[in-house]
């Protein structure tokens, strides 16, 4: 062991803190600060930085000296800490199989103060990460992984100029409070931590959330930010689907859609809803309740969906509001249905990205089959690209 190793293991008290302050969120200084914490981890020593929550504590999860520091300053000798990532597509790295009420919970509250806990399945998807000698072993327990996308721009510049995971717990001893400034991190660990970045006090000065989900089942582990009403409501997905009169397109597009989500979320039609799963439709144009076509029941049945109770509704303001995602038919509906979105116009889509699907009234039975395979191919493209 170097003699420069030896008085750092013996006596790390004597260490000077390094502060780099940061007070506007754009310009240079964010830049210039991102970029020293990101050298400062890849060099192996120990950066706090804020989140949006409170101050974290990083290190490179492949330097074990490191690690261990940082073990011993949280007083942690075993158990994982949280993976922290710079874009929500980084979870890819470590989860293949992401389950359904994660994606909706990443899509809504990612980046932001929301740790999540996933099964892995027994090793990480991406091969560079499989190489890590010890890695997979350092950063789960029982193939449960900690995964969090902070919001700061600091935190997010930093991951980004950091190839390899980096770890972050919360920037203070075991038994303290979670710092929500810089001046709190240094009242319990200056001389004891490399750097500190002091971007300003904590935008909400509250721990993450920590929530643990298990295919459709989640459970909220500590309250943080965000509280078990409002993750639940983050973690419930409503999609309408629209056309003109909502007696064709857009009911075999809703009870299609109802048959492949079920079957993607592995679960009854039936029991979508309580699975955080709702799925409607609606026409631009609808004077009464009426029934879908025969045609269009016949077209759906042979794509074993069941559309025959369907009654045809308007689609209105408040609906659109209450939606996750809005898909229509055609580009007209698209404008029609924007106009009357006001500020909700943003969750408002084509069906088909590439062309309108044709309205079948009037044509027979073999024109509604077609459409009915239209939708459900750009159904299928819909749920492989995750914007279903």
């Amino acid at each position: 062991m170097s003699i420069a190793r030896l008085i750092m293991k013996l006596v790390p008290q004597i260490m000077n803190t390094r502060v780099i302050t940061v007070r506007s969120s754009r310009g240079n200084s964010v830049a210039a600060a991102a970029k020293q914490g990101a050298e400062a981890l890849k060099a192996g020593q120990l950066v706090a930085f804020a989140t949006e929550t409170v101050y974290g504590l990083a290190a490179l999860a492949t330097d074990r000296r490191s690690v261990d520091r940082l073990r011993k300053l949280k007083s942690r000798p075993r158990g994982p800490f949280s993976v922290h990532v710079s874009a929500p597509d980084e979870v890819r790295r470590y989860v293949e199989n992401i389950p359904p009420r994660a994606e909706w919970l990443m899509g809504k509250t990612w980046p932001g103060p929301v740790t999540l806990l996933l099964d892995t399945g027994g090793k990480f998807p991406d091969k560079k990460l499989q190489r890590v000698r010890g890695l997979y072993e350092e950063l789960t327990s029982h193939d449960v992984i900690g995964l969090r996308c902070p919001d700061d721009p600091v935190a997010r510049r930093i991951l980004e100029q950091v190839p390899g995971a980096v770890i972050a717990p919360s920037a203070n001893r075991r038994g303290s409070r979670s710092p929500r400034s810089g001046e709190d991190v240094l009242a319990t660990l200056e001389g004891k931590i490399d750097l500190l970045i002091d971007s300003g006090p904590a935008r909400y000065g509250k721990d993450s959330s920590i929530v643990r989900i298990e295919g459709n089942n989640w459970k909220l582990l500590r309250k943080g930010v965000y509280d078990e009403r409002v993750l639940g409501r983050y973690m419930r997905r409503k999609i309408a689907f629209v056309c003109t009169g909502n007696t064709c397109r857009s009911p075999m597009a809703a009870g299609l859609a109802k048959k492949h989500l079920s079957e993607w979320l592995r679960c009854r039609v039936g029991q979508l809803r309580s699975n955080g799963m709702e799925v409607l439709s609606a026409g631009l144009f609808v004077s009464n309740s009426s029934r879908p076509t025969p045609e269009a029941v016949q077209a759906a049945r042979q794509r074993d969906a069941d559309i025959a109770r369907h009654r045809s509704r308007k689609i209105t303001y408040d609906l659109i509001k209450s939606c996750d995602t809005v898909f229509c038919m055609t580009a007209l509906h698209v404008e029609g249905v924007k106009r009357l979105a006001g500020e909700a116009a943003g969750v408002v889509f084509l069906l088909d990205e590439k062309r309108d699907i044709p309205d079948p009234i009037g044509g027979d039975q073999k024109t509604y089959e077609h459409t009915a395979e239209h939708i459900e191919r750009a159904l299928l493209g819909r749920i492989a690209d995750g914007t279903l």
